[in-house]
């Protein structure tokens, strides 16, 4: 006599009724076990990839391909001139410590920890992505067109487009994310996000890249990682897992710190046009104009890294 019945695990069991016990173990057939891979994580993914892409390239006619555009990024950059010394040099430290060493140790730091979790795949394309979003960084900047809408000082002129720093920065942090185990992205969320933060502020305290260099630069970052997460989910190393989830303050005060502080920059950028009287004195315009980009890249960046993170919440990768 033989009976048939599924199992509390989902897979189908058939016993012979007249064996002793143990004498066989059950037979599972073929197909019917359940499989936590996400089908639908590469579409999500690829989505994402053409969202940011779109935003690169928006950022890149609005902001360089525009009379408006050059005019207004330019005033930042004045304004930057008239940063203290002391924020400046603040600020040439912090990029110091983005170097080709600095990377290189994070890449293996980040190889490591992927292997460590015994996720090969994993590890290759996420070095492959901080890799190849920094070359792409530098790629575009050197080829990418900055025609000459205004006139200005050569070192205003130059093209800056997007800021390899800030792709570095992203890429570090973003990586780190992608390899970290999924109960520990709630801790290098925020740490990931804010370096990102300071490095793109940096740029522009120091008068090195404009606003849509430094933001451009983060979104490069999160459009190669999405491509590199299609491919992953394409192969069936994305699986869905709930250990990845956010605590609810957490992510509630990163969004209300990166929220108010865009915010902050916006209202900066419009008090002049509410109130013109604050642009009597000299060089006002540009003070106002760099301190509301400088506000607005960084509140920029710190929503953009909790977006991404969102993303790859409910998954585990490799």
């Amino acid at each position: 006599m033989e009976t048939a019945g599924p199992d509390p695990a989902g897979t189908t069991e058939i016993q012979v009724g007249d064996a002793p016990p143990g004498a066989s173990a059950p037979i599972r057939l073929p197909g019917s076990a359940r499989s936590d891979v996400a089908p639908g994580a590469a579409w999500r993914f690829a989505l994402v990839a053409l969202a940011a892409s779109a935003l690169f390239w928006a950022i890149y006619a609005a902001l360089v391909l525009t009379d408006v555009g050059q005019r207004i990024e330019n005033l930042a950059l004045m304004g930057a001139a008239l940063r203290s010394d002391s924020d400046r040099e603040e600020s040439l430290a912090n990029l110091t410590g983005v170097s080709l060493l600095v990377f290189g140790i994070a890449i293996i730091a980040v190889i490591g920890l992927a292997l460590v979790r015994r996720r090969p795949g994993l590890a290759a394309l996420t070095a492959g992505m901080m890799i190849f979003a920094t070359i792409a960084a530098e790629g575009l900047k050197d080829t990418l067109p900055r025609p000459e809408l205004v006139s200005g000082p050569a070192w205003i002129l130059r093209n800056s487009f997007p800021s390899g720093h800030a792709t570095v920065a992203a890429a570090i942090g973003i990586g780190a994310l992608l390899a970290a185990p999924d109960r520990l992205r709630w801790l290098v969320i925020p740490i990931g996000a804010g370096c990102a933060a300071l490095i793109g502020q940096a740029t522009q305290i120091t008068g090195w890249h404009r606003l849509s260099g430094a933001i451009a630069g983060v979104v490069l970052v999160i459009a190669i990682s999405a491509i590199a997460l299609v491919i992953l989910a394409r192969t069936r190393r994305v699986h869905r897992s709930s250990a990845g989830r956010m605590n609810t303050r957490l992510r509630r005060a990163l969004a209300g710190v990166g929220g108010a502080i865009l915010l902050f920059g916006l209202v900066v950028a419009a008090l002049p046009m509410l109130f013109p009287v604050l642009l009597v004195p000299e060089g006002a315009a540009a003070v106002f104009t760099h301190t509301s980009f400088d506000l607005i890249g960084f509140g920029f960046t710190t929503v953009a890294f909790l977006a991404f993170a969102g993303v790859i919440e409910p998954y585990s990768l490799g």
